[in-house]
């Protein structure tokens, strides 16, 4: 039976969803950095560069920078591209927005370090509504 891990953290945006993770330690902007038609992280040198969103659960630091934010994070799910879920350590009010508006789960001030607990390719479910993110680790 796989080892599951659980941690808390607080809702942001409503919801439940689950999928693959996607994990970097980093800060990434919406605006200029997801095209999000290819539904692929475009920032030259960041650690999700090329990666696909589709479907993903978002484990990162936290987003940053634009208003452009809740546009870009539409424009995704218009083109069937955004992610999953939003995993963060800290809350961007904008990706906060965006994912109230266009219903994407969202949960941030986790109670343990995401990081040391999750690695791209783990099975995730986020309940935000519960603040709980389960953990299937992969392989």
């Amino acid at each position: 039976m796989p080892e599951i891990t659980v941690i808390r953290g607080r809702r942001i945006a409503g919801g439940a969803a689950e999928g693959e993770a996607l994990v970097a330690d980093a800060m990434l902007s919406f605006w200029g950095e997801v095209d999000p038609v290819k539904g692929t992280v475009i920032a030259v040198g960041h650690p999700l560069e090329g990666c696909a969103l589709r479907g993903k659960v978002l484990v990162i630091r936290s987003t940053k920078g634009s208003s452009a934010t809740p546009m870009v994070l539409g424009l995704c799910k218009l083109e069937n591209n955004a992610p999953a879920a939003f995993v963060n350590v800290e809350a961007d009010c904008l990706a906060a927005l965006g994912c109230i508006v266009h219903g994407v789960p969202m949960v941030a001030d986790l109670d343990q370090d995401p990081f040391a607990l999750i690695r791209t390719g783990d099975f995730i479910r986020v309940n935000a509504d519960e603040g709980t993110v389960e953990i299937t680790r992969r392989g």
